[in-house]
């Protein structure tokens, strides 16, 4: 195995674990983004939002040339992300000093943007698996799912959305590694298995588990598809498919 796929491998444990820490304290403070939790048509909502989100990034990188905008849309999603999880432990002032803090790292120390983007979208996957139950948490991810390998293999815009936002500064990809010898891991990849891990949380801490050592197997899978082809790969099917596996072990733990 190379080095950097232990590097994924240890990342991407690390962050679904702080996804589990900060999920299990916003479902207990009752944190949420929806009225109804449980019903599935948030899935379709996101799903557009989703979908008009990147539409708007296509349209601005076509029209818009400069790179602040996207930098400054970057950091106010670090930002807001450090805030909503320190909150939950200190208070509210010091909340608002760690995430300044974060922002300035993010800004000064250029390795840290993949620590600070990273714990972002956990936060956020953190935040939507507390909002939703598991079947409409599940419904979202594969539609997701199958939006990505669209996105990537079909009409590829997902790769060109990416490359014109490194461009500018600013990324949608977390890079585990240095050099040749890195993989890119999307933001998208971090929030979606953390947001099955934590509504699966709400279920019992033993399916979170169970999730999240599906997900295991999805990074499993996902890298040995990295190494027999260094290229851009749909990260969600194989990530999704494992949470499922892990969710399925349990779901048959229940019967015996």
């Amino acid at each position: 195995m190379k080095r950097a796929s232990l590097y994924l491998y240890l990342a991407f444990l690390s962050a679904q674990a702080a996804a589990l820490v900060v999920g299990w304290n916003l479902i207990a403070a009752q944190v949420g983004i929806v009225e109804n939790p449980s019903d599935p048509y948030n899935a379709l909502f996101f799903v557009a939002y989703v979908l008009f989100s990147t539409a708007v990034l296509i349209l601005l990188l076509k029209f818009y040339k400069g790179a602040k905008l996207f930098i400054i849309a970057e950091l106010f999603l670090e930002f807001f992300a450090v805030q909503l999880a320190a909150v939950l432990f200190v208070s509210e002032t010091a909340a608002l000093l760690i995430a300044l803090a974060a922002v300035a790292l993010r800004l000064l120390v250029p390795r840290s943007k993949g620590i600070v983007l990273g714990f972002g979208a956990v936060v956020v996957g953190a935040l939507f698996g507390a909002s939703l139950d598991l079947f409409p948490a599940l419904l979202f991810a594969l539609l997701l799912a199958g939006y990505d390998y669209i996105a990537v293999f079909k009409t590829k815009h997902m790769v060109a959305l990416a490359q014109g936002l490194q461009k500018r500064g600013a990324e949608l990809a977390v890079t585990i590694g240095y050099g040749k010898d890195s993989i890119q891991l999307g933001t998208g990849d971090l929030v979606i298995p953390a947001m099955l891990i934590v509504s699966a949380a709400k279920i019992s801490l033993f399916a979170a588990f169970c999730g999240l050592a599906g997900a295991m197997l999805g990074v499993t899978a996902l890298i040995f598809l990295l190494e027999k082809r260094k290229s851009y790969w749909p990260a969600l099917p194989p990530l999704v498919a494992g949470v499922l596996v892990g969710l399925a072990a349990f779901w048959a733990s229940t019967l015996l």
